[in-house]
């Protein structure tokens, strides 16, 4: 009886040992998952950023004759790519589709 116990309680020590490496490695892909994800969402915000003072620029070395012609260009564009989308009580009584099981 007391080598049985013996032999169980060394079973349930070297048991504890072996998990714990397991957990810091878990741990360790999760903390690099995060760190990825930052820089993904740093190099998104750096190029948004960018991208808007570049057309920022772009308008400013324009004439003013052709300023009017873009925002005229833009109102345009934006008449013609809203004239399909749903109106707001639309979009907002329209039914939810059912989430997943």
């Amino acid at each position: 009886m007391n080598k049985l116990l013996l032999h169980i309680l060394i079973s349930f020590i070297l048991a504890l040992l072996l998990v714990h490496p397991v957990e810091a490695q878990q741990r360790k892909a999760s903390m690099a998952q995060k760190k990825k994800e930052q820089v993904e969402r740093n190099y998104k915000k750096a190029y948004a950023k960018a991208r808007k003072r570049t057309i920022k620029h772009r308008r400013e070395i324009q004439t003013e004759a052709t300023k009017k012609r873009m925002d005229e260009a833009d109102k345009r564009a934006e008449v013609y790519n809203k004239q399909n989308d749903p109106t707001f009580f639309e979009r907002y009584f329209k039914r939810k589709k059912p989430g997943r099981r």
